[in-house]
């Protein structure tokens, strides 16, 4: 059974959504400050964090990146009454899968909880063109890794990477990129995409991976050897 974790104040809300979940077949748990989310996932097997946005003791944000810098790989949706674009971005730059502005439907948030869910258990087959023995960018167990040293491991820069490696030198189009990735129905800024690529960049070059990430201006992008 997918554990799914409800980082919520108001109590409110964050009970009957966790009867909610339930009674969809979910695990649920529900904490109301962002010390105790990083406690229960560190503590418990969670798949899936739903997190508020302004908490007693921290900022989501801060409560997100520590989650995804401590190696939680598991989907994280965002759900607050903070739509802002800027909100937005910073929510998901800190490695938020999805953001959802309040009110929100309880069948819109199970629908993105499932497509978050389906996009992190993908699994993606070893890309042509690697030769054993050969250092090159790897995907193993929801990790991507270059002779040995991780490059990303989770939310949608994991996506993005892994699609980039699975058609390695091929072109991937922006319109793919944010169907399965993002999801069709995404509603949100279209920079999501070029701010994940430029974030990726940095790593591989963190990495000191060779492969570097062209722009095929007006249809997508590629991963090359340099």
């Amino acid at each position: 059974m997918q554990h799914v974790l409800v980082v919520e104040d108001d109590e409110d809300l964050a009970v009957p959504l966790a009867h909610l979940f339930e009674a969809a077949g979910f695990e649920a748990s529900v904490v109301a400050r962002g010390e105790d989310a990083i406690t229960h996932v560190g503590d418990v097997d969670t798949d899936m964090v739903i997190l508020d946005l302004v908490l007693p003791d921290m900022d989501g944000v801060e409560v997100c990146g520590t989650l995804r810098e401590s190696g939680f790989s598991g989907g994280l949706i965002m759900v607050t009454a903070r739509g802002d674009e800027l909100d937005v971005v910073a929510g998901l730059d800190a490695g938020a899968d999805d953001y959802l502005a309040k009110p929100v439907s309880v069948a819109e948030l199970q629908s993105r909880v499932r497509s978050v869910l389906r996009r992190i258990h993908r699994s993606y087959d070893r890309p042509p063109g690697s030769t054993p023995g050969t250092p090159s960018l790897e995907i193993t167990e929801h990790q991507i890794t270059y002779g040995g040293r991780e490059v990303v491991t989770s939310g949608r820069e994991y996506d993005v990477l892994a699609l980039l490696v699975a058609h390695r030198g091929q072109v991937v189009t922006r319109e793919r990129f944010m169907d399965e990735v993002w999801g069709s129905d995404w509603s949100g800024s279209p920079m999501v995409l070029p701010s994940a690529i430029a974030r990726i960049r940095e790593r591989l070059a963190t990495a000191g991976a060779p492969e570097r990430i062209e722009n095929v201006r007006g249809i997508g992008f590629r991963l090359a050897s340099r």
